[in-house]
């Protein structure tokens, strides 16, 4: 384990990070990762729990509130920040009610009691090129992203496509974990493409509840494809900040995870060599996924 300073192509030092089993997490938020980790490796899980994974700005936090909402059989909101493995100390995530956690770790890291129980995994992922995108404009945000806040999209992508961000390259995330279902083909874990979720929500929040083994009625899940529709919990988000978003950010006048929600935004960012670069990219990684660029 090392701390690292990540640099622009200048020299100037952008972003700390830990760099820990092949592996970059960012240092304001980890502090000593091995013991974040051997922690999490000791914490006991129920069998019904559930962890939403995902590569960060794929939709996480979107997942996760209709998950919320399906096993607590309310439409109602979350109004605390979704506990995140490694961000929220084990003796909190011991406390969490309902056993909806989430996560932005490779399958190694995951907490080995979790995965022993083969409690349920919703995998949620989101084409590349919006990835970025969003993880650009949300990073600088952050305080993690601190000394980020004047770089140009350009210098970040680079970045990006070199696995110099906390969460390594998306092709890499993204394989790791379909090379944990193609080893693991009984584990019980559903792929969520975020583009279909979004031309079909009210579909996929029925096939989550399915998945989840749940007797939701048409009714709630009516109610819960109408209240998160982007604009709307985006909406009630920002009009709630919750107070533990200190952890993540300083900005504290809206809720920095939440910007346009759109699929196809990255056409207004990438150019035509840069979009090629990703179509390679993802080809050459032979992802068993289908990744819809809208």
């Amino acid at each position: 384990m090392s701390l690292k300073e990540i640099k622009d192509p200048s020299g100037k030092v952008v972003m700390r990070v830990i760099e820990y089993d092949g592996q970059l997490f960012p240092a304001n938020v980890f502090g000593d990762v091995s013991n974040t980790l051997k922690n999490l490796n000791e914490m006991e899980f129920k069998d019904n729990d559930i962890c939403i994974v995902s590569y960060p700005k794929s939709g996480t936090h979107w997942c996760y509130e209709i998950v919320s909402m399906l096993r607590n059989n309310t439409s109602d909101f979350q109004k605390g920040v979704p506990p995140l493995f490694g961000m929220f100390p084990v003796e909190e995530l011991k406390q969490v009610p309902d056993g909806v956690y989430v996560s932005h770790f490779m399958p190694r890291h995951m907490p080995k009691d979790f995965i022993k129980k083969q409690c349920k995994i919703i995998n949620i992922y989101r084409n590349p090129k919006d990835v970025v995108v969003s993880l650009f404009n949300f990073i600088k945000k952050t305080k993690a992203g601190d000394l980020m806040k004047d770089m140009p999209f350009d210098v970040f992508l680079e970045m990006f496509f070199n696995g110099q961000l906390p969460g390594g390259t998306w092709t890499k995330f993204i394989k790791e974990w379909t090379n944990f279902t193609e080893e693991n083909p009984s584990y019980p874990l559903l792929n969520i493409c975020y583009e279909d979720m979004k031309k079909d929500l009210r579909g996929y929040v029925k096939k989550i509840s399915t998945f989840l083994e749940l007797d939701s009625s048409e009714e709630l899940m009516d109610e819960i494809a109408l209240k998160c529709q982007f604009q709307a919990m985006a909406k009630f988000k920002n009009d709630h900040v919750p107070e533990d978003m200190k952890k993540v950010t300083d900005v504290n006048d809206k809720h920095v995870l939440y910007r346009k929600g759109e699929a196809g935004d990255w056409k207004n960012w990438l150019k035509v060599a840069q979009s090629e670069a990703f179509d390679a990219s993802v080809k050459a990684a032979n992802i068993p996924l289908d990744i819809k660029y809208m």
